[in-house]
């Protein structure tokens, strides 16, 4: 089981925020991993669908076996094999995976916080 927690912008716990048992449908972002990696770049998993959902699914299912786009399941080192396959980038590390809320739709999206360094 992964432990989730809410972060304030100085990494403290913050009790007042809106979870997601309170406010299904507009609760606010929280930190599902972390590897402790300050990353550099990071992307929401609906904008690699909305990019190039080609790409985008024929990567899900080699790496998850599916092409759906509920992300809560899925390991950070096969996000990161995807990141890595998606992006070109070899030497991506996955820092952080949090779970956000569209507020719009009240469906959940993932933003995935990577450190990208210059191939050599």
């Amino acid at each position: 089981m992964v432990q989730m927690h809410w972060l304030s912008g100085l990494g403290e716990v913050d009790q007042e925020r809106l979870s997601k048992e309170t406010h299904p449908y507009s609760y606010d972002p929280f930190t599902v991993w972390a590897n402790g990696v300050q990353s550099n770049k990071g992307v929401h998993t609906d904008r690699l669908f909305q990019w190039d959902h080609e790409k985008h699914d024929a990567l899900c299912n080699k790496h998850f076996g599916n092409s759906g786009q509920h992300w809560a399941d899925r390991e950070p080192l096969a996000i990161e094999a995807l990141l890595r396959e998606y992006l070109n980038s070899p030497k991506l590390v996955l820092c952080e995976i949090q779970e956000h809320c569209n507020q719009g739709t009240g469906v959940p999206v993932w933003y995935l916080a990577y450190k990208e360094t210059a191939s050599i």
